[in-house]
């Protein structure tokens, strides 16, 4: 890497210990993996029908847990005219500044001040905090190593996908089931020995419920960037723009130059738009119709540019391989009979990690979890497995703490 000396400076100057890494308990550590960073959005169209029901339900969504959740401050954007295609919404992106963004909470960035420090690299790329600095210190092979690899596989890794969710309208269907579900409340009532304006009220207001959500069904385009983060920009960023202390000429020198920051479009994908099951949800809370249909959608598409791209896709840890090969993925990731995982092998070449495969497996069909979202509270197949089942058919031991990635061959 460039300006190793001013990096290595930097770095230093705002390096504090991190015990709380050093203390993780022992039965957890094969929990604690590099994951890729993510970030949503949702484009919001003023416009469109449920607009504002969409919205809280996406501020409800939290990224999965096989990512780092690297969601901004703001979430949500407004725009009252659809954005048409993907070029239109990438200048948006590049126009907003979404890559100076992302790289600014990558160091804890103080907007006001300029400030910045290295906790979250340390953090998320599992360092021993004080043997990051000690080795840093010593300017050692192994410190530079630790410094490239944290750029290469963490920061060079962040993501933004940017969601259009697009209400669509069943409202035939939904007009004679709620006039079905208006009937029932209204006889119930009745029999329950109501006043005939207090049965025509129920019937009207469950009848306007059931009509709005009963199948509620949402199309969402879910659209992905990559950060861009190679060794010129690093290095521009380290001694031009990174301060360890309150500094106003590199707060300013940041944001003059924030369009150096990019993000590269890889593509897109629209889910199905299929009708989402509402058992186990409560006319009493018709908003979780809302939250289910796009909650499933936009796990969807995210399992969908998993398998379309391959720099996109989760490693997830072996949880278990006696008496079976268990991992804490399942339909929520895509996971089918026909799919296939390589089985890697974490290593440490010298602060640097790589990933070797060592074997091949594939779930067995029938012990698929389904982790969807309220899967348990539909009594879904599955649902309660807390972990899919996996076979070997090909390569050597694996134990606890080895990852597992989706392949196509």
């Amino acid at each position: 890497m460039k300006n190793f000396k001013h990096i290595l400076a930097v770095v230093l100057a705002s390096a504090v210990a991190l015990a709380s890494l050093a203390q993780q308990d022992d039965a957890n550590k094969e929990n604690r993996y590099r994951r890729l960073s993510l970030c949503n959005i949702l484009v919001k169209h003023d416009n469109e029908k449920f607009a504002d029901e969409i919205e809280q339900q996406f501020l409800k969504i939290p990224v999965s847990e096989q990512y780092n959740d690297h969601n901004l401050s703001v979430r949500v954007v407004n725009v009252n005219e659809k954005l048409k295609g993907d070029d239109e919404i990438t200048t948006f992106v590049r126009r907003n500044d979404m890559g100076s963004r992302l790289v600014g909470k990558w160091f804890n960035r103080n907007m006001l001040t300029g400030k910045c420090d290295m906790e979250l690299v340390k953090a998320r790329g599992l360092y021993d905090a004080s043997a990051f600095d000690h080795e840093l210190a010593a300017r050692s092979p192994r410190g530079k190593a630790m410094l490239e690899d944290a750029g290469e596989d963490l920061i060079g890794n962040t993501y933004l996908l940017m969601h259009e969710i697009t209400y669509i309208d069943k409202a035939k269907r939904s007009a004679m089931w709620g006039a079905i579900g208006g009937a029932l409340m209204g006889g119930l009532m009745a029999y329950a020995g109501g006043s005939s304006q207090d049965v025509s009220n129920m019937m009207k207001n469950t009848s306007d419920i059931i009509s709005s959500y009963k199948g509620f069904s949402v199309k969402i385009t879910s659209r992905l960037y990559r950060l861009v983060w190679d060794d010129d920009i690093s290095g521009e960023f380290y001694t031009q723009y990174y301060a360890a202390a309150d500094d106003d000429q590199k707060r300013n020198a940041f944001e003059d130059n924030r369009d150096k920051f990019k993000v590269e479009y890889i593509g897109n994908v629209v889910s199905k738009g299929g009708r989402t099951s509402f058992l186990g949800i409560n006319e009493e809370e018709p908003e979780l119709m809302i939250r289910k249909a796009c909650q499933r959608a936009l796990d969807e598409n995210v399992a969908d540019l998993q398998k379309k791209y391959e720099q996109f896709r989760i490693k997830a840890p072996v949880t278990s391989v006696d008496p079976t090969i268990t991992a804490q993925i399942g339909l929520k990731e895509g996971v089918t009979p026909n799919s296939k995982y390589e089985v890697l092998e974490v290593q440490d070449d010298n602060g640097k990690i790589k990933y070797k495969r060592i074997a091949v497996i594939k779930p067995v069909a029938s012990k698929i979890w389904d982790n969807r979202f309220m899967a348990v509270e539909e009594g879904a197949v599955g649902a309660d497995l807390g972990a899919t089942t996996f076979v070997k058919s090909s390569g050597g031991d694996i134990y606890p703490g080895c990852l597992i990635r989706e392949i196509n061959d």
